[in-house]
């Protein structure tokens, strides 16, 4: 019998305004793959939440089960408790592997100074879609940390001092093949259920982590999507989330996504969350969002000065947004979301972006805190940026056009207008509402 453990840590949300349970998705997309699979052995796969069980639970859950290969999902408020109680595993269980997955599971995240000692116990890291790897994994006649080196496409190193290697490019599962966890009946009921049309996103703007896009013809298929959508509403799911990068960044998938829609009508009877890149906005799109219960579209605006814009690799037509703002308001909610704390960036210019965002007609403007995130500003900022960051939660200290004088002030002076417009705000965002 081989045993896979599928760890992840749930977070507490960040503020009060989320009346909706979210469950994980991405470690349950892996779940779902080793599940479906055939296998020239017995196989037993079982999955934990750190966030849901506890520390201590969790631990004592899994020492009982003993796995052969442990599968962490890693996010930004997740990896320091992953990798401490991956330590704790490895006391009780030295045979079992790690295999490391998740957005923020990374080389450059795992070699910086804060987490270096920590991240000795990985064994291996996955920086793309897992669900064909941890099938591969599953079904070699022998597994060790040979098999992990001989893994097309993962990163593993002979020591905890050497440098990562790969062996080729990563497995891939074609979207098509993919399994659901929402079809295999793994997803929860009554909660927010997570829909894709395709992966990745086609820009590459240094401030975001959101991953290498496929090429643009590789979508879920039509039927697929309809499945899910016939899957949501036997799960009674209040709300849909669209985890595209953008509702309109693929056209083949939002073609798939609108005829499945039009054959099974659930997006109809449940809210609908998407992001939507705004300037790019045609007819067609207009027309399906008139037609589904949409209660929010997100706009990442992130700033307004062109310089700023360039300086992070975000293509963005201003004289078209107003416009674009205006029409896509007519048929649903939107929210403007803008970025404080961008290398390049000032407190003045923030300060005119936030002001042009509450000009327009949206439901609200929130602001993120930057983060310096793994494939993002912790990669691919530039050397005279002097980025200085948080390595707990990856959160903006200073950088050379924001001090960290600049930034503390900036969130006191942020918290101030929220509470004075009767918005609303977490550790790391505020929403102003109109």
């Amino acid at each position: 019998m081989r045993r896979l453990a599928l760890l992840c840590a749930s977070p507490p949300f960040d503020g009060g305004e989320m009346p909706l349970p979210m469950p994980s998705y991405g470690i349950h997309r892996v779940h779902a793959a080793a599940r479906g699979a055939s296998y020239p052995h017995d196989v037993d796969v079982r999955f934990f939440d750190l966030g849901e069980l506890g520390r201590e639970e969790t631990l004592r859950a899994i020492l009982n089960f003993a796995p052969d290969l442990v599968g962490f999902s890693v996010y930004v408020w997740s990896m320091s408790n992953l990798l401490a109680l991956a330590a704790d595993i490895r006391a009780s269980l030295p045979n079992s592997l790690f295999l490391f997955g998740g957005p923020s599971a990374r080389r450059d995240a795992f070699d910086h100074f804060h987490y270096k000692q920590a991240a000795r116990v990985v064994d291996a890291i996955c920086e793309g879609d897992g669900e064909a790897i941890i099938v591969h994994l599953m079904s070699a006649p022998v597994l060790n940390r040979t098999t992990l080196a001989m893994t097309p496409g993962i990163w593993t190193r002979k020591d905890a001092d050497a440098g990562w290697t790969a062996e080729g490019d990563l497995l891939t599962m074609s979207l098509s093949a993919t399994p659901s966890p929402y079809q295999q009946g793994l997803m929860p009921s009554g909660a927010v259920a997570y829909l894709e049309t395709y992966r990745g996103c086609p820009l590459s703007c240094n401030f975001c982590a959101w991953g290498v896009s496929r090429p643009a013809r590789e979508v879920f298929p039509t039927d697929y999507i309809e499945a899910e959508l016939k899957a949501f509403r036997a799960l009674r799911a209040p709300a849909v989330f669209l985890l595209d990068a953008g509702l309109n960044l693929n056209a083949k998938g939002f073609r798939n996504l609108a005829e499945a829609h039009a054959r099974d009508g659930f997006l109809s009877e449940a809210l609908f969350w998407a992001e939507i890149y705004p300037t790019l906005a045609k007819p067609e799109h207009i027309e399906f969002l008139a037609s589904v219960g949409t209660a929010y579209l997100g706009v990442g605006l992130q700033s307004i000065d062109e310089r700023v814009l360039k300086a992070h690799n975000r293509p963005f037509d201003m004289r078209r947004l107003a416009p674009a703002v205006e029409e896509l308001s007519r048929v649903a909610g939107l929210e403007m979301q803008i970025i404080m704390g961008l290398p390049e960036d000032t407190p003045e210019s923030f300060r005119k972006t936030l002001d042009f965002a509450l000009s327009l007609p949206v439901y609200s403007v929130r602001v993120y805190h930057c983060l310096v995130l793994p494939d993002a500003l912790l990669s691919r900022s530039l050397p005279h940026w002097n980025v200085s960051f948080d390595p707990i939660n990856m959160a903006m200290l200073s950088n050379f056009s924001w001090s960290a004088h600049d930034l503390i002030s900036m969130r006191d002076e942020l918290t101030n207008r929220v509470a004075k417009q009767g918005g609303v705000s977490g550790e790391y965002w505020w929403s102003f509402r109109k």
